[in-house]
């Protein structure tokens, strides 16, 4: 998967945690930069392993 559309959907859903009118709004939002988090390393530990 291309890393930039990750990196950018991370910042994009971080960004409206921190914004959310809400509690409820706040946790969803901060659960999928949370996992988009996730997905990045998920992905570039193939690559890591690659440069050692």
């Amino acid at each position: 998967m291309d890393l930039n559309y990750l990196y950018f959907r991370q910042q994009v859903s971080q960004f409206n945690a921190d914004n959310a009118a809400c509690e409820y709004s706040r946790s969803a939002h901060q659960q999928m930069a949370d996992a988009y988090s996730a997905r990045i390393a998920t992905e570039r530990r193939p690559m890591l392993e690659v440069r050692s």
